[in-house]
């Protein structure tokens, strides 16, 4: 198994305030003040920016590695029915990719479902994504049905732990 994790952005780019600085007050404050969001005072504040360019700089890593190396399939990895703008754009970004750059090569899930009886056609690489969640479950019950797990820093981090204890 292979974990690639997009490592220039996400939380670990470190863009956060203690609850008690002078920053985090301003922020504290825009947010009230320009976007009606109320956070506590002893609120500390981190914020977590995925961008378009940097997933699709790591797809293409990931998706080029994976057929060079006739391995069988990538997992993208996600929160992205929660954390819908930056891990959600994760998921769509990289599939955006899968499909408009590698569409020779690569085929999804939902397509194996609906179009080959659950089968993947010879020579593809299956493109699939799974949430963080069960991911972990994943990891431990069927580790066999993964082979490369695409992933923003945090995830990819997290992952990579698991499956060094499994």
């Amino acid at each position: 198994m292979v974990i690639i994790r997009e490592n220039t952005d996400d939380l670990y780019r470190g863009i956060e305030w203690s609850w008690d600085s002078p920053e985090a007050a301003k922020l504290r404050k825009f947010l009230k003040d320009e976007l009606k969001i109320e956070l506590e005072d002893d609120t500390g504040i981190g914020i977590k920016p995925i961008s378009k360019y940097k997933t699709q700089r790591i797809t293409r890593f990931a998706l080029r590695f994976a057929i060079e190396n006739k391995r069988r399939s990538v997992t993208i990895m996600h929160k992205g029915n929660i954390m819908k703008y930056t891990e959600g754009a994760f998921r769509e970004w990289a599939y955006e990719v899968a499909l408009k750059e590698f569409r020779d090569y690569i085929v999804t899930e939902e397509e194996v479902n609906k179009l080959y009886g659950g089968k993947v056609p010879p020579g593809k690489l299956l493109v699939n994504d799974r949430i963080a969640d069960n991911m972990f479950q994943q990891i431990i019950t069927r580790p066999e049905n993964y082979d490369v797990i695409l992933a923003p820093n945090l995830n990819g981090d997290y992952i990579s732990d698991a499956a060094g204890a499994s």
